[in-house]
């Protein structure tokens, strides 16, 4: 007989009935939103790979501090990846409006903190805006853990290779969140092509990781900067379900801190 579905996860808002969220309500007002990305991940990786990434990391800093994760959106702004057959993206304005939407609702039934998990480079800016918004127009605040508190991690081993997208790092990470969804066999190295200053910046970035900030400053799209989607100066086959289960402990603990901070500060 096939079991069809999943487990309950008590964290997870999708899996509970109003009863249960009015409980939790009791326990804890933190919700944490996570927000990934559908876009083309190279030939290899899923189109999900950052909305699945990031609501399972959400997920298990949800079991550590006791938040109730709530996914509001699958796809996010990707518009620059639109080169490649798959990729879904919104405009800025139906995102925003979507997120404050969903924040509205959040803060009418109670919850006070509200946490921006962001697991896309291309979200980044707009939840940054969010989040004030959020603050001044509802009764919760909200901040955003984002892309620069997930880069000390990801790319402290890679960082002159601009690992930033379907390389190393992320197909670690999907190798070991999801091995099934990895195309092993098209695993492969992109072939870059970025204006020749960034590639001099890039040369110095191990000695002065700040410079990272001009190299990615204004990139191309995608496909007008890789061969095959990936963006990276390393090899994807050097990754390794290790090394993703290395980044995710380490994303799970540096957002389960941020939770636990937030609330200590404002207890």
């Amino acid at each position: 007989m096939v079991t069809l579905g999943e487990a309950k996860d008590p964290y997870y808002l999708p899996h509970l009935t109003w009863p249960e969220v009015a409980d939790h309500l009791r326990r804890s007002t933190t919700a944490i939103l996570p927000f990934g990305a559908l876009e083309q991940h190279g030939p290899a990786l899923p189109l999900g790979t950052d909305t699945l990434g990031v609501i399972a990391v959400a997920r298990a800093a949800a079991r550590e501090t006791g938040a109730l994760v709530v996914p509001v959106v699958f796809p996010g702004l990707s518009s620059h990846h639109m080169g490649f057959p798959g990729t879904v993206t919104l405009g800025e304005e139906t995102f925003a409006r979507v997120v404050m939407d969903a924040a509205a609702s959040l803060a009418r039934h109670g919850f006070r903190r509200l946490v921006l998990s962001n697991g896309h480079g291309g979200n980044e800016a707009t939840l940054g805006y969010l989040a004030y918004r959020i603050t001044r127009e509802t009764p919760a605040h909200a901040m955003l853990f984002g892309i620069a508190e997930l880069r000390k991690i990801y790319l402290t081993a890679e960082i002159d290779k601009l690992d930033i997208h379907a390389g190393i790092g992320e197909t670690s990470s999907m190798l070991y969140q999801q091995p099934a969804l990895v195309r092993r066999e098209a695993i492969e190295r992109p072939r870059m092509r970025l204006d020749p200053w960034r590639e001099r910046l890039l040369g110095r970035v191990r000695e002065d990781p700040s410079l990272l900030r001009y190299v990615t400053l204004g990139l191309p799209a995608v496909h007008e900067c890789s061969s095959n989607g990936c963006i990276t100066y390393g090899d994807p086959a050097r990754a390794s379900v290790e090394r993703g289960k290395e980044l995710f402990d380490a994303f799970v603990a540096a957002l389960a801190a941020f939770i636990k901070a937030w609330e200590e500060a404002t207890a």
